[in-house]
């Protein structure tokens, strides 16, 4: 085809997804919708990609977070707890989501 681009300029020109799009355990990008292929855990405020979640099911770890090891909170106000405790470390995720809750 006349002016085709290249297939590994193409590539190269996009535009790359933001680093909360990436798993912090895999370090594969997170599909989009982010909210319907990851787990946003409140304890460490880490988006984290169902594969790794899964995978540490299967190492026995399930009930823990995948990213930090804290365990999974069973209420809201355990997770009410865990985010407050990231506020006070002034960690900007957080803080937004902190935020959200109460709009």
């Amino acid at each position: 085809l006349p002016g085709a681009v290249p297939e590994e300029e193409l590539m190269n020109s996009g535009h790359e997804l933001p680093e909360g799009y990436t798993c912090p355990l895999c370090c594969l990008p997170i599909a989009l919708p982010a909210a319907q292929h990851s787990r946003l855990n409140t304890c460490c405020m880490k988006m984290v990609c169902h594969g790794c979640i899964v995978a540490s099911a299967k190492r026995g770890i399930g009930d823990t977070c995948a990213f930090c090891r804290t365990p999974t909170p069973d209420s809201s106000a355990a997770i009410l707890a865990l985010v407050r405790k990231r506020v006070d470390a002034k960690d900007p995720l957080a803080i937004e989501s902190l935020a959200s809750a109460y709009c």
